[in-house]
């Protein structure tokens, strides 16, 4: 699914996609929400990971797997049905995912680089997989809430998601390297820092892509948004036809994504009706 997708199922309108891709959306956009609204550096308790999961496969799993442990043995298959790891089984899967909530919230993980300590938990509970099902997403999600509670990508400025769904093979290859290297994380940390780097050196692309001199409120730019005012500065001045035409987008839709740049001054607006051009300050 794209990111514009993604935007329009936030926005509540309707796109043609498979009602559990959609729900799976509109459930990371809670989970994430839930997330941001949470103090940052408050310890994470055992009711808060079990809630975010519920989040996460809300009308996705069943009510009695949702934000519940798993009640019988699961196992991890490749492409051709073969098993390559075994997880712990139910009995286990409580006192290991505590056993990790106390090293999180303990000084020790303090001392660490966020991305270490979120990189960390994100490998240790996909392998205990305590879940039914629903354990890689979590485990990327308890990832970005470690980055944001530690003062790391506290503006949210990217999304580790999306590298790992562009390079799903070796994301599943280096978690189990690492456990086939009997849990020695130094590769997978390697990966995830790469790609933490990876990550931010697209969005400083994007930033100066963007060209933008003009000092504005903060704001959260939609993809559509950031397309547009590349448009802009390629093409000077613009009128709202050109826009439609450029992105297939209706007139009414033109004028709901453009208003917040012309109230952030971003964009500065000129004439009145189908005379209208738009242009950066």
């Amino acid at each position: 699914m794209t990111l514009i997708e993604v935007e329009a199922i936030a926005r509540g309108e309707e796109i043609v996609a498979q009602s559990k891709d959609k729900q799976e959306i509109l459930n990371a956009l809670s989970a994430m929400n839930w997330i941001w609204k949470r103090r940052p550096r408050t310890p994470i308790k055992e009711s808060d990971l079990l809630h975010l999961h519920r989040l996460l496969t809300h009308k996705v799993l069943p009510e009695g797997q949702s934000g519940h442990y798993k009640s019988s043995p699961n196992r991890i298959v490749d492409y051709r049905g073969v098993t390559v790891y075994t997880p712990p089984p139910p009995e286990k899967c409580r006192p290991l995912t505590i056993e990790l909530l106390k090293w999180i919230n303990s000084k020790e993980s303090e001392t660490l680089h966020p991305i270490i300590v979120g990189a960390i938990a994100h490998h240790r509970l996909v392998s205990i997989h305590p879940f039914a099902d629903g354990n890689g997403r979590i485990s990327r999600a308890l990832a970005i809430w470690l980055f944001y509670a530690r003062g790391f990508d506290t503006h949210h400025l990217f999304a580790l998601d999306e590298f790992f769904e562009q390079d799903r093979q070796r994301y599943y290859q280096k978690i189990q390297q690492a456990r086939d290297l009997d849990d020695n994380l130094s590769y997978w940390l390697e990966y995830v820092t790469a790609g933490v780097v990876e990550t931010l050196n697209k969005v400083k692309k994007r930033i100066i892509g963007l060209q933008i001199t003009t000092k504005v409120p903060r704001m959260v730019l939609t993809k559509r948004q950031e397309d547009i005012l590349r448009f802009l500065r390629d093409r000077g001045r613009i009128k709202s036809p050109d826009i439609e035409k450029a992105f297939s987008l209706t007139r009414a839709r033109v004028g709901q994504i453009i208003k917040p740049l012309i109230d952030t001054g971003l964009v500065i607006r000129e004439g009145q009706t189908r005379a209208t051009t738009y242009r950066l300050p």
